[in-house]
């Protein structure tokens, strides 16, 4: 048995009768999630001895954890969510019980991974974001490590409901002025891989009107390009952009494939595919200026085909792919496919 602090071991006194911690599977900033053996899983009407202890600390931020438990109580663990087996409250502390599952490396399973794995990857994804969708809850930080994939088993769980939000209004523009910001060099998608490139830095310059206040939420690197640009707009069509990053991740072999340290530098990286014509053309459609003295940005797109042709050309990709993979890196959200259209895509047709 994995070795606990005293403290740890004091915390676990209060469930002992329920739960036996034989391990720590991982940490957040909010939260540590332990291993444990569930004592009374043949009394309830579950089927897993094994056990995710979420221990969150509510002076984080309770009304976000009481969110987040609202709505994995209202997705009921289906179509490939999480389930919540239980719900434990003691002081500050709150503890959240899942399944135990047993999943593959995303870093080895991104290594070895055939087309037809990644047929089965997403449409287990998208089937989980569907039934989520379908509630009318965008879930703001798909990325692999909020799914749980058994690439034996082929299935998984999505997981993580921190950062959801119920897909409804938004908050009004505060009145701070937007600033020139300055850029580092920005990332070139040629060559085998992926390189910095030797422009010196320059100046993506916005406009001086109101800075849009919008949420952010997100790990960069997968934050769709209304996020970015911060239009009050969000709908469930930024968790698509995310799978559509997951989906090039997979393809290319490069993790991260975005790895921006700010969100005017995801912009940058965004541009570096879509040139600067259509970002001229999205940022006013969000009511933004698109400027900027980068010459390393092109003026038109890069073409998905010679992305993934020159980062990994192994890659045998057909036209359904690269047309689900278009569909999902697109940048108006309104034009992005739904999780529903997704999965009835030729492409991830036979592959479940």
């Amino acid at each position: 048995m994995e070795e606990f602090s005293s403290e740890e071991r004091t915390y676990f006194e209060w469930f002992a009768d329920k739960y036996k911690v034989i391990a720590r599977a991982g940490e957040g900033t909010f939260s540590t999630v332990y291993k444990a053996v569930d004592l009374n899983h043949t009394e309830s009407d579950n089927s897993y001895s094994n056990a995710a202890i979420k221990n969150i600390t509510m002076t984080s931020a309770p009304a976000r954890v009481a969110e987040e438990l609202r709505f994995l109580k209202k997705l009921n663990g289906e179509n490939g969510v999480i389930p919540l087996l239980n719900v434990l409250r003691f002081e500050d502390q709150v503890v959240a019980v899942f399944p135990y599952f047993e999943c593959s490396d995303f870093r080895e399973f991104l290594e070895f991974c055939t087309i037809g794995d990644i047929k089965v990857y997403l449409r287990q994804l998208i089937i989980a974001l569907k039934h989520t969708h379908d509630n009318h809850i965008i879930h703001r930080d798909i990325k692999p490590s909020n799914f749980l994939y058994n690439s034996e088993q082929q299935r998984g769980f999505l997981i993580d409901f921190g950062l959801a939000q119920e897909e409804k209004s938004v908050q009004a523009p505060d009145t701070t002025p937007a600033r020139n910001a300055k850029t580092k060099p920005s990332v070139m998608f040629f060559n085998s891989v992926v390189s910095r490139s030797t422009q010196p830095p320059g100046y993506y310059q916005t406009d001086t009107r109101p800075v849009m206040k919008a949420q952010r939420a997100g790990t960069r690197g997968f934050r769709a390009p209304e996020v970015l640009f911060r239009n009050q707009n969000q709908t469930i069509s930024i968790d698509i952009w995310s799978v559509g990053v997951i989906f090039l991740i997979l393809l290319t072999k490069q993790y991260p494939f975005f790895n921006s340290l700010d969100d005017l530098d995801a912009l940058v990286e965004i541009a570096c595919i879509f040139g600067n014509n259509e970002m001229r053309k999205l940022a006013k459609y969000h009511g933004r200026v698109w400027k900027t003295n980068l010459s390393s940005i092109p003026n038109e797109r890069i073409p998905f085909e010679r992305i993934v042709r020159e980062l990994n050309p192994s890659c045998c990709l057909d036209k359904h792919g690269y047309d689900l993979l278009y569909r999902m890196l697109e940048l108006y959200p309104e034009k992005r496919i739904t999780a529903e259209e997704a999965l009835a895509h030729p492409f991830l047709q036979n592959s479940q």
